[in-house]
């Protein structure tokens, strides 16, 4: 049983949830930890620290710098090699437990990987786990919130078909389930109402065959009327198709189930399948046992001081989620401001190159800038003869390569840090 809270006050950064900022605390001089606590008790800078604004306090900055110098957190190491480790180490076992299907679905190598498949792998990283439980949605107000909208839509439309659609809206809106409908279930143990739930799913069918019928009619009857009717407009045909779109997964009733969205977010992400397998395994007779649990350990360590880090610099930082055999090290740091300007840094250690950077900056929403920083003269001529390639491939993007440059590697600090100002916290990955 995995004891995660699932309230919308739930700490996400506090000592004995978070074991880089435990082993943080644990190594600070009195003096860095003064520091922190000044003028507030530590608990209370420990319990807000997710509730901070782009502001960075003196308290949050003290931290990060004690995060990115701890000995033990900068030896860390790769996170895909420890899955490696993780997954040799599982191997000595007839039965294997369900976490090693689970890291050989993970660690995809790199030559495999598609924008979709990224986009899934950084949201299942673990570093979002906390966040994406804070804003998970009881899935009856997602569907009761869609079909207002629907009602809402119809209402415009004078057919007998969109009447009788309206009418079918209302009558599922008016039934207990719906009606009563809130977050607040998510605090309550789950119970069984499937026969409920059955019956609220073919209502929802119903409702989708209407919008068809209601769809069809709308563009037949623009077809064969001089003027243009108010009821073929593109834009309600548009966002009726949008809505009912969103609506189809309800016709399966476990979908509906209130606690649905929860379970898929702990069977997908990392960071909850390693504290289910940390008791799977505390539980086993694996002749590896020790070993398992300290890698299971060391991972979870991995996955927390990302999360650290993400949440004191005010950004997302993130490690590579994949495999890649010419890779030492890697990690990624993402920054929004609030003129929707993306920062970017992606600092690498490759095996046969050395300490690769790139800063990348995003602004007006397609036109980037890259800056790229290396020592490695040979990786330096491979990068300036494959720029028209880079060209290309983000221009089929639709991305316009407004200055793609190469500097030795970087001294001083990025040159997109003067625009970190304002920065919001957060990432949501979008593909």
């Amino acid at each position: 049983m995995i004891n995660l809270l699932l309230n919308k006050q739930l700490d996400i950064i506090v000592p004995n949830t978070n074991k880089a900022l435990a082993v943080v605390l644990k190594e600070a001089s009195s003096s860095e930890l003064e520091t922190i606590s000044k003028d507030k008790d530590l608990k209370s800078i420990l319990n807000s620290l997710f509730k901070g604004s782009a502001q960075s306090s003196n308290s949050d900055k003290t931290l990060l710098e004690l995060a990115k110098n701890n000995p033990t957190l900068k030896d860390l190491g790769n996170i895909s090699i420890t899955i490696k480790e993780l997954l040799n180490t599982l191997k000595s076992e007839k039965n294997p437990l369900p976490i090693e299907t689970t890291l050989k679905n993970f660690l995809i190598d790199i030559k495999e990987l598609s924008e979709p498949l990224l986009k899934e792998k950084i949201q299942n990283s673990g570093v979002f786990l906390e966040s994406k439980l804070k804003n998970v949605q009881n899935p009856q107000v997602e569907l009761k919130n869609l079909l207002v909208s629907l009602e809402k839509n119809i209402a415009t439309i004078d057919t007998p078909n969109a009447k009788f659609l309206s009418q079918n809206i209302k009558e599922l809106l008016a039934t207990p389930t719906l009606k009563d409908a809130s977050n607040a279930a998510l605090l309550q143990p789950p119970k069984d109402d499937s026969a409920v739930l059955k019956e609220l799913a073919k209502g929802v069918e119903r409702v989708l065959l209407k919008v068809e019928e209601t769809l069809q009619q709308t563009t037949k009857t623009s077809k064969t009327e001089v003027d243009i009717d108010k009821k073929a407009d593109p834009v309600f045909l548009k966002e009726t198709a949008t809505i009912a779109s969103k609506l189809a997964p309800f016709k399966n009733p476990q979908k509906l189930a209130t606690h649905e969205s929860v379970k898929e977010i702990l069977s997908g992400d990392l960071k909850s399948i390693l504290l289910k397998a940390g008791e799977e395994i505390a539980n086993s007779s694996h002749p590896n046992q020790s070993e398992l649990l300290k890698l299971v350990d060391k991972l979870s360590l991995q996955i927390d001081y990302y999360q650290l880090l993400s949440h004191l610099s005010n950004s997302s930082s993130l490690y590579l989620p994949f495999s890649w055999d010419s890779l030492e090290e890697g990690n990624i740091n993402i920054k929004k401001d609030k003129e929707d300007k993306f920062y970017c840094d992606i600092d690498l250690k490759l095996k046969e190159y050395g300490e690769l950077k790139l800063k990348l900056a995003l602004y007006e929403e397609n036109q980037i800038n890259i800056h790229i920083y290396s020592d490695n003269s040979e990786f330096k001529g491979i990068v300036k003869e494959n720029i028209p390639l880079l060209r290309s491939a983000l221009i089929a993007s639709q991305i316009t390569p407004k200055e793609i440059r190469i500097f030795d590697t970087l001294k001083k600090n990025s040159p997109y840090e003067s625009g970190y100002n304002h920065i919001d916290l957060g990432f949501e990955v979008k593909a």
